[in-house]
């Protein structure tokens, strides 16, 4: 009788504290043990608020519980939910995706805690596309991304301290910190997913069925990897890594579609200096035969524009930065106010001329625009080298 009654007592002091939330929902380490911010390449809505990258686990208020009937999502989305540091993850049809949660105590364990910490559910839902950004939780549940399995307790949990884990409770070094402790899912993006942009809701049940946490997660799906691989390179990311194989959370097979591990090195360019003069990007040439020079082809290409100070009565500066040859560009420090071709044509899979805007007061400070470009096809930038010109000032 008292050894029922400590566990009742062990099991209310977890309904009393629990709480927790994803912090990364692209991470590219299967059944990692330690938080590295470097292998995330995508984040739940206003991470950057609640969820920052370098204080893993911290409590900001994040945890969220809707009840049946609340609306899902801690926040509305907003133009100021995501950034080149917080950027939305990119996924592909049958791409298996590695999510990221802080343990906040909820792990079973015959070393630091006990076998009974509960688990009744984790899934991961979604909304139409581009639109029901933040519904209440019971609009998403007929609309399944999938099911992320249930931890063991009980007298069921004969190996609480053997990893991976199904659920919630997937995390080796929970021990070491059980509070800041990171614990991962993993589950595969349908086949079948229609590419566009998604809300996504992830949701786990802690004490009961209608004990209900949840995080929203605003995606892209892109047709295929090819296309989520030249997103991510567009944003600066170089780990193109996709998860192999293995068992999901849900103790099904892991896609392996697309998978492997695939870490591409950035090309750099010399600074682009303010005006029109171009100044020529200086890159080794191989020889076919001797005496005989051969054309290098770029397809990324990655840097800086530098601006040069500005007078500091300067509050905007519009910029104008061509390719000779047509690319998909990011870029941060300003804000894209239009793109086009020298033509005129669509500019959809990318364009030469990109008019810019920077219009916060660190931006201008700077003297710098940061881009990252892929190339539509290969471009001999020697030839067509980028141009960059500071088109005016506003004092």
């Amino acid at each position: 009788m008292e050894r029922s009654s400590l566990i009742l007592l062990m099991i209310f002091i977890a309904k009393v504290s629990s709480h927790s939330w994803l912090a990364c929902v692209d991470y590219t380490e299967k059944n990692g043990a330690n938080w590295d911010w470097e292998k995330c390449r995508g984040y739940p809505r206003d991470a950057i608020k609640y969820a920052q990258k370098n204080s893993f686990g911290m409590d900001r208020g994040f945890d969220h519980k809707p009840g049946m009937n609340g609306k899902a999502c801690k926040t509305d989305l907003n133009g100021d939910s995501y950034n080149p540091l917080y950027p939305k993850a990119v996924y592909y049809p049958g791409q298996q995706v590695i999510l990221v949660h802080p343990m906040k105590n909820h792990g079973t364990s015959g070393k630091c805690t006990n076998i009974h910490i509960p688990d009744f559910g984790n899934r991961v839902y979604h909304g139409m596309e581009g639109t029901d950004t933040n519904e209440p939780y019971s609009y998403y549940r007929p609309f399944l991304v999938a099911d992320l399995g249930l931890s063991k307790t009980g007298s069921a949990n004969t190996a609480p301290d053997t990893y991976p884990k199904p659920g919630y409770q997937n995390a080796p070094a929970f021990c070491e910190n059980t509070d800041r402790a990171m614990g991962t899912y993993s589950f595969n993006i349908p086949d079948n997913f229609k590419p566009g942009q998604f809300t996504f809701v992830w949701r786990w049940s802690f004490n009961g069925p209608t004990d209900i946490y949840t995080t929203c997660f605003d995606v892209i799906i892109a047709p295929n990897k090819a296309k989520r691989d030249q997103i991510l390179i567009n944003q600066g990311d170089m780990d193109l890594s996709v998860p192999c194989g293995g068992i999901l959370s849900n103790e099904g097979d892991g896609s392996t579609k697309g998978c492997g591990r695939q870490i591409i090195k950035p090309t750099t360019p010399p600074p682009v200096t303010r005006g029109t003069t171009r100044r020529p990007i200086i890159m080794t040439t191989t020889k076919a035969t001797i005496g005989t020079g051969a054309d290098v082809m770029v397809y990324q290409l990655s840097g800086e524009v530098a601006l040069g100070e500005a007078d500091n009565k300067v509050v905007q500066r519009f910029i104008s930065v061509q390719f000779n040859c047509p690319v998909e560009a990011t870029f941060w420090n300003a804000r894209l106010v239009s793109k086009a071709n020298h033509d005129n044509s669509d500019v959809t899979d990318g364009a030469n001329r990109f008019e810019l805007l920077q219009e916060q007061t660190s931006d201008v400070a700077s003297g710098k625009v940061y881009f990252s470009a892929t190339f539509v096809e290969a471009c001999d930038v020697n030839a067509n080298p980028p141009i960059a010109t500071v088109v005016d000032e506003v004092k």
